[in-house]
């Protein structure tokens, strides 16, 4: 199945932008002491550096080996942090902190579940092309594969669209939320405060007692980093749909 090209080109290009952005939040949130989800920004600056090699080859910047040592390593860990939060709380306790903790640890080890899955199965050995970004323009013609990879791949497309649509969902009850404290007079709580109420973002964009308060933090708000989940993963739901 041929692709657009400037739809490729297009996906190429937010994912460059989101992974540039991913980057440098890590690298602020660094140098102002701002508390942040460090393992996230990880993991999407390295979801939109690959995806973006993936869709076109002159943007790859590792070797597709690396890659799935890099994934290999982020599944690894994310699912043990999600271990260890379902060991110390269990699956069961109520509260918006606690279901977005455990849908986050899972959502991102799913992500990077993701990522090796396609590397592997387009890889130059499976596909017959030089390198994966090669093999990504015949993934919807691509032939031999068994059901069972075939189910594990629609499976992975309806996990990370249930994702996109769960973090969209928590950035629209966190604006209904603000709108109506608002509206009452009431005090406003923080973006994080509001996000985690609503399912959505947890501690990420708080300031520790040393940080600087006269830093701004618009830029490294949990909302902004909420989007970039949603972008990453109908990114990457797409690019699983063409392996079908």
């Amino acid at each position: 199945m041929l692709q657009p090209t400037w739809l490729v080109d297009t996906l190429a290009g937010v994912m460059v932008a989101t992974s540039t952005y991913c980057l440098i939040r890590l690298v602020v949130a660094r140098v102002w002491r701002r508390e942040s989800h460090r393992d996230t920004s990880v993991a999407h600056t390295a979801d939109g550096v690959a995806m973006a090699g993936m869709l076109v080859a002159s943007l790859r910047v590792l070797p597709d080996g690396a890659w799935e040592v890099v994934f290999a390593g982020l599944t690894v860990w994310f699912a043990v942090r999600g271990a260890r939060f379902v060991v110390r709380h269990g699956i069961g306790s109520a509260g918006g902190d606690h279901a977005y903790n455990l849908s986050h640890y899972l959502s991102h080890l799913v992500m990077a579940g993701a990522m090796l899955y396609m590397f592997v199965e387009a890889s130059p050995a499976a596909s017959g092309s030089t390198t994966t970004a090669g093999a990504m323009s015949a993934m919807g013609g691509a032939t031999g594969r068994s059901s069972n990879l075939g189910a594990l791949t629609l499976l992975l497309v309806l996990v990370l669209f249930a994702s996109a649509v769960w973090h969209a969902d928590s950035l629209t009850r966190f604006t209904t939320t603000r709108r109506a404290l608002v509206g009452a007079g009431a005090p406003v709580p923080s973006d994080n405060a509001l996000l985690s109420a609503a399912g959505g973002a947890g501690t990420d964009g708080h300031a520790p007692p040393d940080a600087d308060p006269a830093v701004p933090s618009r830029w490294l708000t949990p909302r902004l980093e909420t989007a970039c989940h949603i972008v990453l993963c109908i990114t990457m739901g797409y690019m699983l749909v063409l392996m079908l």
